[in-house]
């Protein structure tokens, strides 16, 4: 039993390690350069700026019911990666070829959507193939690979943008090739069928939140710090992009504030929150990862100098190095393992909805009044959710 698990541990580890550069690229387009080309190219307005921004958590609202076809299907987790990985593929095509604002948002939207789905089946591929003990630290090289080529495309997409906006398309293509050696990566991985009894229906699954009173709780603190960080992160790009507010950063600068500096933070701190995971309580972990966070938002949106925002990113990068493992595989620490993709699927629907609805009420804040509120509003809710977090630092079921 030993040798099967170290091969499956094995394989598994190997294919993330293929699937993770790709990421990479795939999510810096999404996350920075989508949104650039909306504002830049093509004139865009609050909605579709604000559908762009909330196009992955608009697709984390599905994954309860993809979870649901894939397991009323029997299907392997890692063939229901693969399918959702090509479908992506399929829809970046779509966002290459279109010319108009309204197919464009719909495609990256839509691929975005799509590509998210493989939350909860690769958790279940992690579950089962990584003992208890390793899960934190089997991540760390995936993310730190995630982080490097996110930076590398960064650099590569900003200088295409700089040097003709119109030019786009090519960004989009290497994104249908990322997507592509994903699917490929994710079909390698050694998985068993979805278990119908286990995984339940959606309504089943969403039960669990007031069945489960210790997780409702949990998923309601993650909500107010989910959307104390997310009202603010779309508003940075619109923050360095839009003349009005004074800063005006040419696409590259954009590029490095958002995608470089925070992907590099991420991969020096990686390994460190890989083992803080593994070793730490819950709550310092958590806390931790939450006062920066806080310590990003307030020195983002109360300064125009790019040093000060330079350091604002790395406290965000060092925020997301930690937050990526602890978002990825927090329901480990509390739910049966043959529940854990149950548990994981109802976490990322409800990071999808408060994702869809923060860049509409980040955007309609600044409308109303400026930068600095939509800052003052996302920590007064950072804040409120550390608060929560440290009330439950007692409780039985968290284990170091």
């Amino acid at each position: 039993m030993f040798d099967v698990h170290m091969s499956k541990a094995t394989l598994t580890y190997r294919n993330d390690l293929i699937k993770a550069p790709f990421y990479g690229i795939l999510e810096a387009g999404w996350s920075t350069f989508a949104l650039v080309i909306a504002i830049r190219y093509f004139d865009a307005g609050e909605t579709h700026k604000s559908f762009i921004a909330g196009s992955g958590p608009i697709g984390f609202l599905l994954t309860p019911l993809t979870l649901y076809i894939a397991a009323q299907l029997r299907a392997r987790p890692s063939l229901a990666c693969a399918v959702v990985f090509a479908g992506s593929a399929v829809l970046l095509i779509g966002a290459s070829l279109m010319h108009t604002l309204l197919f464009f948002t719909l495609f990256a939207v839509t691929s975005q959507m799509a590509a998210v789905q493989h939350g909860p089946l690769l958790l279940q591929i992690y579950t089962k193939n990584y003992t208890a003990r390793e899960r934190g630290s089997r991540m760390t090289v995936p993310f730190i690979l995630t982080a490097a080529f996110a930076i590398l495309f960064s650099f590569a997409g900003g200088l295409i943008l700089d040097w003709r906006i119109s030019a786009y398309p090519l960004i989009f293509v290497a994104m249908v090739v990322a997507a592509l050696v994903a699917a490929y990566a994710c079909l390698r991985m050694p998985s068993s069928p979805l278990s119908r009894e286990h995984i339940g229906n959606p309504w089943q699954n969403f039960s669990l939140i007031w069945k489960d009173g210790f997780f409702g709780f949990l998923l309601g603190s993650w909500m107010l710090l989910g959307l104390g960080n997310l009202i603010a992160l779309p508003v940075r790009i619109d923050y360095l992009a839009n003349p009005k507010f004074g800063i005006n950063a040419d696409n590259t600068t954009i590029a490095v504030l958002m995608v470089v500096i925070p992907a590099t933070a991420r991969i020096l701190s990686t390994k460190m929150w890989g083992h803080f995971f593994d070793r730490l309580h819950f709550v310092t972990t958590r806390n931790l990862l939450n006062l920066f966070f806080l310590l990003s938002i307030g020195l983002f949106f109360f300064s125009s100098n790019l040093i000060v925002l330079g350091v604002a990113m790395a406290f965000q990068g060092l925020a997301m190095g930690g937050g990526k493992i602890f978002w990825s595989l927090w329901v480990t620490k509390i739910a049966p393992d043959e529940k854990v993709s149950s548990y994981m699927s109802i976490h990322m629907a409800l990071t999808g909805l408060r994702g869809t609805m923060a860049p509409f009420l980040g955007y309609w804040i600044l409308s109303q009044s400026s930068p600095g509120a939509v800052a003052v509003i996302g920590m007064s809710l950072v804040t409120v959710s550390i608060i929560l977090f440290e009330l439950v630092r007692g409780h039985e079921r968290l284990r170091a």
